[in-house]
């Protein structure tokens, strides 16, 4: 691998543009983050399980992440 860089988090936002600093886009992709990660783990738990309230409530749990997150980055612009 390479060489790490020392101070990571401070690199990161000091090489994103400042219209990627917005509180609120951050705030909605922490959300729309948890939500996929849920969504998914429901959704591939009602396939194994046969469960199909567990799928549909899994898919809309990523659809709405998708769309929770495409709201975030229209806030960029």
């Amino acid at each position: 691998m390479g060489k790490r860089h020392p101070n990571l988090p401070a690199w990161q936002w000091k090489s994103h543009p400042q219209n990627d600093q917005h509180a609120t886009h951050h705030a909605l992709n922490l959300i729309a983050v948890a939500l996929v990660i849920i969504g998914f783990l429901l959704l591939v738990s009602g396939v194994f399980s046969l469960s199909p309230i567990n799928v549909v409530i899994g898919a809309i749990g990523v659809f709405a992440a998708l769309g929770i997150q495409r709201r975030g980055h229209s806030l960029k612009a």
